[in-house]
């Protein structure tokens, strides 16, 4: 093996070692050069930050609301057609007659899914409670 053809082979690897070390570097000693000046401990500061709030109110034992489990349902319903239903089409178009009766039965039991949250009220955002 020529000098050249170990230098094609490890040339790209090389570089992207480099820059793999160097860019956190780089990054952890524009930080230490930039930063602003030490931040006071504060009550505030020490705690989380979620969602744009800045104090979480509230115990780990508080119930959810029956809205947020029906929402969850309707998601998984939908998700679930949404995953089996674009490969059934592809695999449909291939052998149409031979998949119509498994097309049939998916979207009845889907379908029931659907009565279900009708017939429960999720359809109905205003009627919905928590």
């Amino acid at each position: 093996m020529s000098n050249i053809e170990i230098f094609d082979s490890t040339f790209a690897l090389t570089i992207l070692v480099v820059l793999a070390v160097a860019v956190p570097l780089l990054l952890l000693f524009s930080n230490w050069v930039l930063h602003p000046g030490k931040i006071k401990n504060t009550e505030i500061k020490g705690t989380a930050y979620e969602c744009g709030l800045a104090h979480v109110a509230g115990t780990a034992n508080e119930r959810y609301p029956i809205k947020y489990y029906m929402v969850a349902m309707l998601f998984l319903v939908f998700d679930i057609e949404v995953a089996f239903l674009y490969p059934l089409a592809v695999v449909f178009l291939s052998s149409p007659w031979s998949l119509l009766a498994v097309l049939l039965a998916f979207l009845l039991i889907l379908e029931s899914g659907y009565l279900y949250l009708y017939r429960k009220g999720v359809l109905d955002w205003n009627k919905l409670s928590d």
